[in-house]
């Protein structure tokens, strides 16, 4: 078997903010992988999926029961999760065929993901090719919508990460992830509500400012904050998790496996709560995928109540809901295909009842 040598180095810090607003930012720590010989590493079932990188690195995987849920369906490219970033690299290999052409919410031409990583990033984490023999996996084989909400150094407005909600909205997007802390989480509240009226779910990151953070619990923006391989919040020297009222579920967010063309091995470890919310963004697309009739509020419902509950016993400040769990979410929307309609049930009672009845009748 051969051997994997790795190093670690830190990356550009990329402003996560508003125009002007100084102080909210995002780290991404890459582990660059350079791999001799032809050693594959043994993935926790059996050798599925075939990604080489998923049971070397994707710890969080099974922790979130992406390989049950893969029992079930492994994603549909009929479910488009938009990206609001700054732009997705369209000739990433783990996202091939399956990135749709950018728009841009900011009124200049859409980003193409080369000035700013970020995007792709937070794309691959839910998008990367499952079972495809490359790479690490993502959530499943979603159809990718970049929506460019940032300018060429990643800062944005609320005013474009809410007009690029509407957008996706508009171009059939069912789930929305945004990995950006903004100022006016009112005006994205108001354009989710848009997306939501229109099928579709929005997902945002709770921030890495490692302290409590005072904020209203929106209604329609679904709050996702970080996890760590100790269902802990996660924290790293000064940089952590946000929490508060406001948050509604979490995710891992540390040592996420993401895919970048520009580094050598293609791949690297990405650590922030931008990566936790792709992931439960990854959920909801997955529960469509299985079952694409159900509605935004019960696909919510499916995700909140599947949830491992984490900290105190209910929904917290810190884990929300729980911490995701895609494999029994997957399961509940598969059994939820195989469940009649309440008016079914009722029908099919009545001719039980019936067919019980002639059969007391003929009796002797």
């Amino acid at each position: 078997m051969g051997a994997a040598i790795f190093f670690r180095r830190r990356e550009p810090r990329f402003p996560w903010r508003e125009e002007g607003l100084e102080g909210m930012k995002t780290r991404l720590v890459i582990l660059a992988l350079v791999v001799f010989g032809s050693g594959t590493a043994v993935c926790l079932a059996g050798t599925f999926p075939s990604d080489p990188y998923y049971g070397r690195y994707q710890w969080y995987s099974p922790v979130i029961g992406l390989p049950a849920a893969w029992n079930i369906s492994t994603g549909s490219p009929s479910v488009t999760v938009a990206v609001l970033d700054t732009g997705v690299m369209a000739d990433t290999p783990d996202l091939a065929g399956r990135v749709l052409d950018p728009l841009s919410a900011t009124g200049t031409e859409p980003l193409d993901g080369t000035d700013n990583h970020h995007g792709t990033w937070v794309a691959s984490v839910v998008g990367m090719g499952v079972n495809n023999g490359i790479g690490g996996a993502g959530v499943g084989n979603f159809t990718i919508l970049p929506v460019t909400v940032t300018n060429t150094g990643g800062g944005n407005m609320s005013e474009w990460i809410a007009a690029g909600i509407r957008l996706a909205a508009d171009s059939g997007a069912k789930v929305i992830n945004i990995s950006q802390l903004t100022l006016q989480y009112g005006l994205l509240d108001d354009a989710a509500a848009y997306a939501r009226s229109k099928g579709a779910l929005t997902f945002v990151a709770a921030g890495n400012f490692n302290m409590r953070y005072v904020m209203p619990d929106y209604a329609n923006l679904v709050f996702v904050s970080g996890t760590d391989s100790s269902d802990q919040r996660w924290s790293e020297g000064t940089e952590g998790s946000s929490w508060g009222p406001f948050v509604d579920l979490s995710a891992p967010a540390d040592n996420i496996v993401v895919a970048d063309p520009t580094l050598g091995s293609g791949y690297g470890l990405g650590h922030g709560t931008s990566f936790a919310s792709p992931l439960a963004a990854g959920a909801a697309a997955l529960v469509w995928s299985i079952n694409p009739d159900l509605a935004p509020d019960e696909v919510l419902s499916i995700l909140y109540t599947t949830a491992d509950d984490l900290g105190p016993v209910g929904r917290d400040e810190v884990y929300g809901n729980g911490r995701i769990n895609i494999g029994r979410a997957a399961g509940r929307a598969y059994q939820m295909t195989l469940t009649p309609e309440p008016g079914t049930l009722v029908l099919l009672g009545m001719g039980l009842a019936a067919s019980v009845a002639r059969c007391i009748g003929r009796r002797p």
